[in-house]
């Protein structure tokens, strides 16, 4: 596969899912379907009725960059197999966009099934971790797909934790698309390349209509397709090439995944229901203690800028994530030493931010006539 082929490829997938991200964004107007107005709920922070259902100009773009892709090249006829692979879930994440309900045992077994084809016809498939013990099981098939389908299954779920504020999965998934395809590169594993490039063009495409005004959401069947996709060429990529850390997904994805697995705990630990939902994620923490945008007396506008300046603070994750990947992507105990730092500080800032510990030089205010805060030290908001 030649640099032509990536080149059209990428730019044919970030065209086809700007377009396809404004082409909704204007027949939503017409449509309320699609839009996503319950900023009632507990962890919602915009304030205009807007389109949910942006997975389908990812799904778009994915779909024309591997066209392309094929047309110039037979060998990348197994991008749309892997594209395929996610409809099960990218279809029922639509499902939910457009009813706004869903039954999560459902979600859950169409994540595992995406898992699971892309297990048996790409072979995507973890074999060893560099953990005692747990590669000793991974050498045991059905461990290995048990397992497998759970990981993958794992990070789907935990890109569409963290779709809370505008732009911060786009970032997210294109970090870790970048790092992806530049270690795919290296090592001269053509298929990752292109599938990575395709899937960053086309998270391109969508942020650039997303970020920052917000005019459509990624969605849950985004949010699926997307993580899947991540999940399954990470897998991929480790799998057909032994010289890649199997750490190096794990450091890419660090901030969905820890952030999935810490919420779980913190539930548990205050016996709530770990699968419950709640709005005590890290992005909604600084959207409301950090990001204190002109508090009681904002306009709906302000609203949209606070969401956009909060997400802007959590960039800094998924970018660091990336550098420290591509840095250390053939040291394990390197990128085992990260995770573990990032974990440590992600949960120092995480409780400073819950017992009002922000520093006063990293709060981003703007001067109002008054601002009034509740019992809890949360600012007031006409909207949530």
């Amino acid at each position: 596969m030649n640099v032509v082929t990536v080149g059209a490829g990428v730019f044919v997938a970030t065209f086809a899912a700007w377009w396809s991200a404004r082409a909704i964004v204007r027949r939503s107007q017409n449509d309320s379907r699609t839009l996503d107005d319950t900023w009632g709920g507990m962890r919602k922070v915009h304030v205009f009725p807007t389109p949910r259902v942006g997975g389908f100009a990812v799904a778009a773009g994915l779909w024309a960059g591997a066209f392309v892709c094929s047309f110039l090249d037979a060998e990348c006829h197994g991008l749309a197999l892997l594209v395929a692979c996610a409809a099960p879930a990218f279809v029922w994440g639509i499902i939910e966009d457009v009813s706004k309900r869903g039954a999560v045992a459902v979600r859950y077994a169409l994540t595992a099934s995406a898992a699971a084809l892309a297990y048996f016809l790409l072979d995507a498939r973890i074999t060893q971790l560099q953990v005692p013990v747990l590669d000793q099981l991974l050498e045991f098939s059905v461990f290995a797909f048990v397992f497998t389908i759970f990981a993958v299954a794992g990070v789907a779920q935990s890109m569409n934790i963290i779709d809370g504020l505008n732009g911060l999965a786009g970032v997210t998934g294109l970090c870790a698309s970048i790092g992806l395809a530049i270690v795919a590169a290296i090592v001269g594993d053509s298929f990752v390349l292109s599938a990575a490039c395709m899937l960053g063009g086309s998270l391109f495409g969508f942020f650039a209509v997303n970020y920052p005004h917000g005019r459509i959401f990624l969605g849950d069947g985004g949010a699926y397709l997307v993580g899947l996709l991540l999940a399954e060429l990470s897998v991929l990529l480790v799998h057909r090439n032994s010289e890649v850390s199997p750490w190096l997904p794990l450091i890419l994805l660090l901030y969905p995944i820890w952030e999935t697995l810490f919420s779980m705990v913190r539930r548990a630990w205050h016996r709530r229901s770990p699968m419950k939902p709640d709005a005590l994620h890290l992005h909604t923490l600084v959207y409301r203690r950090v990001v204190r945008w002109k508090g009681f007396d904002a306009k709906p506008s302000d609203y949209v800028i606070r969401n956009s300046i909060a997400s802007l603070y959590l960039w800094v994750i998924p970018v660091v994530g990336a550098l420290v990947g591509l840095a250390f992507w053939q040291d394990s105990f390197a990128l085992k030493v990260s995770a573990a730092a990032f974990g440590v500080v992600y949960t120092l800032a995480y409780r400073r931010l819950v017992h009002f510990g922000v520093p006063a030089w990293l709060v981003v205010r703007a001067k109002t006539a008054h601002e009034r805060e509740d019992f809890d030290g949360e600012e007031l908001s006409p909207k949530g």
